[in-house]
């Protein structure tokens, strides 16, 4: 099975980053995947609470090499979705048109 999404393969490997990581959110914060959306603040809108931004965090690292991140400096999902793809594109050059 081959998966396409957008333009080219790194725009693919974004976009599968980018719903592991939603898979990622939902199962942390008990949330619905069909809610996440970008503009989703995790606190206000998915409930994040002290438990969930921990078990976030550790998800995070644990899927994406590492990466430790302070999920409360990144308050909306499409935020939190920036930071961990800039992260794994960190030594590809200019990160300008990485956005996810």
């Amino acid at each position: 099975m081959c998966i396409k999404a957008g333009e080219n393969e790194l725009d693919s490997v974004k976009a599968l980053m980018s719903m592991s990581l939603k898979a990622i959110v939902a199962d942390a914060l008990e949330a619905d995947l069909d809610e996440i959306e970008d503009t989703s603040y995790l606190a206000d809108d998915l409930h994040m609470d002290e438990q969930g931004k921990a078990v976030l965090e550790a998800l995070i690292a644990e899927y994406f090499d590492g990466f430790e991140i302070d999920v409360a400096t990144t308050p909306t999902f499409g935020q939190l979705q920036q930071e961990v793809v800039l992260n794994e594109f960190r030594d590809l050059g200019d990160h300008s048109d990485m956005a996810a």
